[in-house]
């Protein structure tokens, strides 16, 4: 069996879209905000 990473972040991401759409007029959405030189990175930033 091939170990091939998962791509959870578009789902992720999506998911937290959804979760929180009544909250949109007040949140930002920053998706793969990077911290500092790769590969520091967080997923999701909701400001």
């Amino acid at each position: 069996m091939e170990d091939t990473p998962i791509q959870w972040h578009p789902g992720f991401v999506a998911a937290m879209n959804l979760e929180l759409a009544q909250y949109r007029n007040i949140l930002r959405f920053e998706k793969e905000y990077n911290l500092n030189v790769k590969p520091l990175e967080i997923d999701l930033l909701i400001i």
